[in-house]
């Protein structure tokens, strides 16, 4: 399926919560202090740093961290990616899991909304949960180029959805400079 408004996740916002919907979400993405902090040593961070942005009195080690994986290397239902360069190319992976909070024993399909010159993969396109709590993780990989000079942003759509009603949505935005020095 094709976006034929590119800026379509960026222009929508972030809409309003269905109080209803929202009790019952199917599958959330989960995130811990710890994978923050995996995320902050990620970025170059220093035990003194996270230590500021934490309000903790302890020193943190990247070392003794996980490393965070993927570009972001954050496990949030949004994904976005920048290019350095007007010319790039698009080639980022992201890596997710998510929560069961639904049904034991369902099943969630994994569709792709994109536009012209971005190709998404999910990586398994079908995840299965047999209990509660459960996590099934997946990834995410994207390749492309901008089709058009004038365009500075595409936008995709990752909807998993089970048999329940259950849809989860999560934007993907990669953009670019509208113009380089390089």
């Amino acid at each position: 399926m094709k976006i034929k408004q590119q800026d379509a996740e960026l222009g929508s916002g972030s809409g309003q919560v269905n109080p209803t919907k929202a009790l019952d979400p199917g599958l959330i993405y989960d995130i811990n202090k710890s994978s923050y902090i995996s995320f902050l040593c990620k970025q170059g961070y220093n035990s003194t740093t996270i230590r500021l942005l934490t309000g903790s009195k302890k020193q943190y080690n990247c070392s003794t961290f996980p490393a965070a994986k993927g570009i972001d290397g954050l496990n949030y239902p949004s994904m976005h990616f920048q290019l350095l360069n007007t010319n790039a190319i698009i080639s980022a992976v992201f890596y997710r899991t998510v929560t069961n909070v639904g049904y034991t024993n369902s099943v969630y399909r994994a569709k792709v909304s994109s536009p012209e010159g971005l190709e998404v993969t999910v990586i398994p396109n079908v995840v299965s949960f047999s209990r509660l709590l459960q996590k099934r993780s997946f990834k995410i990989v994207l390749k492309g180029k901008f089709i058009k000079d004038r365009d500075w942003i595409l936008s995709a759509l990752l909807e998993w959805s089970d048999s329940y009603e259950h849809i989860v949505r999560s934007p993907i935005l990669v953009y670019r400079p509208l113009y380089s020095d390089f």
